[in-house]
């Protein structure tokens, strides 16, 4: 879960032996009200935990066993601020905690229980105990008993609630975006979503933040004043599920993720840390029959109030999974249908995809409860990004122009996929990156649109993307739903993942891909295609396309001819994610998750023949004529018109309201040459060097940087030249940037230092040269003043080049 995410609410803790034991008995029951007596007139909404909001004051009363009960309680926001940087998103999951109450004189504690540390079930009493009492609980809130009846306490549970569980606070400050402070006064029980189902209820309180100085300027720009805002938080109180439940070991050559724990009555041969899988529940009428139908499908909801056309293609994607589980052999499944009228999404009996708006672009996020005992799902919840439709609408407006935008196909079958995979993640798959390499293997993959050049140079997006699932979805299913009598499921198990790596179905996940020094140049975000080499040079041909008929047409009647600037950028950078991808040959290593006997070759080395490949083809794209941009785009580029603010997909500009093309063309020259020369990468090319004669060496890799940057011939046309000189200055930056970095090898350094060295003596002498224009000789004296700055003062320079538009999350658009 993820860039698109993963949040599903998960806890770690111990067993407690006796979790409903009760308290002391308060001795001054006479002087305690009864029930009755203490709530008069106030509505009182039934169902798990009965609840009453005072109508005076709005304290929130809750009704709970006398002797303690215990239950699953988890936080998140029902409303949000409406920033994808800041990130408090409505419907944002967060904490979820197996909680109990005890009394305790009058009062009853709320305890969050500690299930990251237990004792298996079966063993002996003491060694639980010696597990429970080694790791500490939380009590976490103190809840006064205002009334009580036989068996039954009314608790106040106001401070509960007006509480900050979510520490609003340090995501305004993580970002950036200034001090604030929860104001207690300005907060209150929200009650016409506080309420009470059959295994939930629900609470909900509206909370203030005030600004301790001068408010933050994102909060400035979406709350009608800076200096406070209020968002809705929710807390869940959800019945615990019953012991049917059959938790299933994580493999890691399977894409589950799940809960893990450590286990202090595992013997000494096995791992002390455990891992489940996170699922839903899915059972057979009769167990012991494969032919029997499932007795209750997962069933997703889709939110009645996503427009249309959007609504019935996020509809057909959610379906998608039920595709997936008919192919898997568990026909009847999994269901998708349209929330029903009058449906309250907070029911903890619907699984809901629901809607999210934002000011800007941003994630759609998979997610839900879990209970943390065990990794059964007991809510799925899907948060599709409003503004994704949008996103791709401009993005097919920048490829074909707006008036081919308009067919629909692309922008629907990119909401299709993006919920498949949010619904995915709600059914506990993790992401898997490498499914590009065998045809759109799995929606659980981060796909970027299949966009094709054809004979008459026209771009083609008819196959943009996937109209069913995968072929690692269906395997997965299987694996994580199969349903199978106790005593045969580790071996029907094993059996699907050998079938599956036997037919070169792989899986590898976040921290495979998003690092940028990740190392198997198969694993990528927003790729397709059997190989990175292919699909850079796919990527680049539609680049080139696109750019040669970029123009008014781009547009639509009446747009501002200067917002062209910003669907220009989706072209210009088209091929970003195709670099990253083919950098990592360099020094690559393809890589499995293999299990001791199944037969999969751990590591393997990218061969030298394809790293060299990979080098010459990256430095292709530093050519001034990959990097320029058309005179007819040019003049078409001009500032902003009165009313449109600047935006977050712009150009960076050191040329005022001018577009900067030279700007443009050092923002992706840098974007180049950052993955090339990334530290991690730079070391694995030398130990390879040192174990195989023929492996490309750092040497090699900084002499063919060298001779296609720096020592290039002299461009006669002044705008090549001009490119040239600020790849060499990104190329200058990122080498003393790198000998300075103290966490790079050592060899590293020494060969970027080396490399310095013998560029600032060619820069010196071109520097002082009488041929040459007054520009690059000026250009060649800086370069090597800032070389010899480094080596005498160790003065590193900041990046000479402009921020470009993001590219996550969402890889064929900038968000």
């Amino acid at each position: 879960m993820n860039r698109c995410r993963t949040t599903f609410l998960l806890v770690t803790g111990c067993v407690l032996g006796q979790a409903t034991r009760a308290g002391a008995q308060r001795p001054d029951t006479a002087a305690v009200p009864t029930i009755g007596s203490k709530v008069g007139k106030a509505p009182r909404s039934g169902g798990f935990v009965p609840l009453y909001i005072e109508p005076r004051t709005g304290q929130l009363w809750l009704e709970l066993p006398a002797a303690g009960t215990r239950f699953l309680l988890c936080a998140s926001l029902a409303t949000g601020l409406g920033s994808n940087p800041v990130g408090l998103d409505r419907g944002e999951s967060g904490n979820c905690f197996v909680a109990r109450t005890q009394p305790a004189g009058g009062r009853q504690l709320l305890i969050l229980e500690n299930w990251g540390f237990r004792s298996g079930s079966g063993n002996h009493p003491d060694h639980v105990r010696s597990v429970e009492e080694s790791f500490a609980p939380s009590t976490v809130a103190s809840l006064p008993v205002v009334a009580e009846d036989p068996g039954r306490a009314l608790v106040d549970a106001t401070d509960l609630v007006l509480r900050d569980w979510r520490d609003v606070p340090r995501a305004l400050t993580d970002a950036g975006d200034g001090a604030y402070a929860f104001v207690k006064d300005r907060s209150y029980v929200y009650g016409p979503a506080t309420k009470a189902f059959t295994r939930n209820t629900e609470l909900e309180a509206a909370l203030t933040f005030e600004a301790k100085d001068r408010p933050g300027p994102i909060v400035s720009r979406l709350a009608p004043d800076g200096r406070s805002f209020t968002v809705r938080q929710r807390i869940t109180l959800a019945e615990l599920p019953d012991a049917g439940y059959r938790p299933r070991e994580l493999d890691p050559r399977m894409s589950f993720f799940g809960i893990e724990f450590k286990d202090y009555a595992q013997p000494v041969n096995r791992p002390l840390i455990r891992r489940w899988i996170a699922r839903h529940r899915l059972e057979r009428a009769d167990p012991a029959n494969p032919q029997s139908p499932i007795r209750k499908p997962i069933t997703f909801y889709v939110d009645r109030g996503i427009p249309e056309p959007l609504r019935t293609a996020t509809l057909e994607g959610a379906r998608f999974w039920v595709d997936a589980f008919d192919r898997a052999g568990l026909k009847g499944g999994f269901r998708a249908e349209l929330m029903p009228e009058g449906a309250d999404p907070l029911d903890l009996r619907y699984n809901v995809i629901q809607w999210q708006n934002r000011n800007e672009i941003g994630w759609s996020i998979g997610g839900g409860l879990i209970d943390p005992r065990t990794g059964e799902v007991i809510k799925g919840a899907a948060r599709m990004d409003s503004h994704r439709g949008r996103t791709s609408w401009n993005v097919a407006a920048a490829l074909t122009g707006a008036a081919n935008a308009s067919d629909t196909h692309f922008v629907l079958g990119r909401v299709r996929q993006v919920t498949a995979h949010e619904v995915g993640h709600t059914l506990g798959m993790a992401h898997n990156y490498i499914a590009s390499t065998y045809d759109r293997g799995s929606v659980m993959d981060y796909p970027a649109p299949r966009v094709r050049v054809d004979e008459d140079g026209r771009i083609d997006l008819s196959e943009a993307y996937a109209l069913g699932p995968g072929v690692f979805d269906i395997l997965a299913v299987r694996w994580g739903y199969g349903i199978f009598p106790p005593e045969h499921e580790r071996d029907s198990l094993d059996t699907i993942v050998r079938e599956g790596i036997a037919k070169g179905l792989l899986f590898l996940s976040d921290d495979d891909a998003r690092p940028a020094s990740a190392s198997d140049p198969r694993a990528n975000l927003w790729d397709d295609g059997a190989g990175p080499e292919e699909f850079l040079e796919r990527q680049m041909a539609v680049r080139r396309a696109a750019m040669r008929r970029f123009g008014l047409g781009n547009l639509q009647p009446g747009e501002p001819v200067a917002t062209l600037q910003e669907r220009f950028a989706r072209v210009y950078f088209f091929h970003r994610f195709a670099v990253n991808a083919l950098a990592r040959a360099i020094g690559g290593v393809e890589y499995h998750h293999a299990l001791a006997g199944d037969g999969q070759q751990a590591t393997r080395i990218v061969p030298p023949a394809r790293q060299r490949t990979a080098v010459a083809q990256l430095l292709a794209a530093l050519a001034p004529a990959e990097l320029a941009i058309p005179d007819t785009v040019l003049t078409l580029l001009g500032p902003r018109p009165f009313g449109y603010e600047p935006n977050s997909e712009q150009f960076g500009s050191r040329t005022g309201a001018v577009f900067d093309e030279l700007g443009a063309a050092g923002s992706l020259a840098q974007m180049v040459l950052d993955p090339m020369l990334q530290r991690e990468r730079l070391a694995r090319v030398v130990q390879q060097a040192a174990r195989n004669r023929s492996a490309l060496t750092l040497a090699e890799l900084f002499r063919s940087i060298e001779r296609k940057v720096w020592d290039a011939p002299a461009d006669p046309a002044p705008r090549d030249a001009a490119i040239r000189r600020g790849v060499q200055r990104a190329l200058a930056g990122s080498l003393i940037r790198l000998a300075a970095d103290s966490a790079a090898a050592p060899d590293v350094r020494a060969m970027a230092e080396a490399t310095l060295e013998r560029l600032g003596g060619t820069a010196a002498s071109r520097g002082a040269a009488e041929r040459g224009t007054p520009e690059a000789r000026a250009h060649w004296h800086a370069l090597a003043r800032q070389i010899e700055r480094w080596r005498e003062e160790r003065e590193v320079p900041v990046p000479p080049a402009l921020p470009a538009p993001p590219g996550d999350p969402f890889g064929d658009g900038y968000e």
